[in-house]
């Protein structure tokens, strides 16, 4: 069941609920343009979903700059206090890279979430 969808120019966020956990597909440069978008709309789910799994797939982002990586922190902090498991999933290339180098995984680890690669 898709839940919402949200396009602007190259970049899109689509959601899909499935069961206990949410699916956040991510498709475009993640960058201070489109991270206000992703933002928005893991917090509202986050707010909406205590106790719930969200994974945000990365499959389809080829880059990610800083403000990218801020949303990611905010939501994370944002995921710990509403009790919310949240996944970082399919980072490749050079986003793997920075998140790999940043020690992401150790981050979100000792928040109670993870980050996977494929």
């Amino acid at each position: 069941m898709v839940n919402s969808t949200s396009i602007q120019g190259d970049f899109g966020v689509q959601v899909i609920r499935s069961d206990s956990q949410y699916i956040v597909e991510v498709a475009g440069q993640v960058t201070i343009n489109s991270s206000p978008q992703l933002r928005l709309v893991l917090l509202q789910l986050i707010e909406h979903s205590p106790g719930s799994v969200v994974m945000v797939d990365f499959s389809n982002v080829p880059y990610l700059d800083s403000s990218g990586i801020a949303t990611l922190l905010e939501v994370l902090k944002a995921a710990r206090e509403k009790s919310v498991k949240l996944r970082l999933v399919g980072a490749v290339d050079r986003v793997r890279m920075l998140i790999e180098l940043l020690e992401l995984p150790k981050i979100f680890s000792a928040f109670g979430s993870e980050v996977a690669f494929p």
